[in-house]
């Protein structure tokens, strides 16, 4: 089964409006599950909340109760590259989390202690149907996606994670996702719309156009739904 997520319920507030669904319930740490219907196939929305240990233990309790095969994590990011411009859909071919520094302790940068991987690969099936749709609506990147639980709006920073992370995109929870997918073997992919570029004006371009940003992802999404079960 399909299962979408999100860190907030407004990047899903325009699937849920073409769909059938019902609100199943509210985890115990007050994430919202969706059970959808499209054309009488079944998955379902998680609106997980932000921080690690929201993300983290959302996902648990829905992959627990619910036959999760395939993870799609969607929503609005941050560019820290010139090519990944406001309005371009972002398709990671991995992503990470930039915060984990275990280095000292001889561990790679971004490699959490006892893991043998720090970069979570995406699927690449998932991926070449996004691009199909992509291609449809808006101009695309595949890029990696480096994530923490911070909005970065500083232009030195930005640049630090782009050195250093080889990535073009920051977020606050495609990292986790991908740490928890990879943990769990199921298989994962991505889809952002570039909200603002992480500098010293971020705050402002994110309230200019993360709504925008939103609409499009979700037109995608939704796309992406029809074509999954249709073909």
């Amino acid at each position: 089964m399909l299962l979408i997520v999100s860190s907030n319920e407004k990047y899903v507030s325009n699937i849920l409006e073409k769909i059938t669904y019902k609100e199943k319930e509210i985890t115990p740490n007050m994430s919202k599950v969706y059970e959808c219907n499209y054309n009488d196939h079944k998955f379902m929305i998680l609106a997980t909340g932000y921080g690690k240990v929201n993300i983290g233990s959302s996902l648990r309790y829905v992959v627990d109760k619910y036959n999760i095969t395939v993870i799609l994590c969607i929503g609005t990011a941050g560019s820290i590259s010139d090519s990944n411009k406001i309005f371009n859909a972002i398709i990671p071919i991995s992503t990470m989390q930039f915060d984990v520094d275990f280095t000292p302790n001889g561990y790679s940068a971004m490699q959490i202690p006892l893991l043998d991987n720090y970069e979570y690969k995406t699927n690449e099936d998932i991926n070449n149907l996004l691009i199909e749709i992509c291609n449809l609506y808006c101009n695309y990147s595949v890029d990696s996606i480096a994530s923490s639980d911070m909005f970065v709006s500083n232009y030195r920073l930005s640049n630090s994670i782009r050195l250093e992370c080889n990535a073009g995109v920051v977020d606050t929870e495609s990292g986790s996702v991908g740490e928890f997918s990879y943990i769990n073997n199921i298989p994962y992919s991505c889809i952002k719309i570039i909200s603002n570029y992480a500098n010293n004006n971020a705050i402002k371009q994110y309230k200019s156009y993360n709504n925008e940003s939103n609409d499009m992802c979700q037109k995608i999404v939704y796309e992406f739904i029809k074509k999954f079960y249709d073909e």
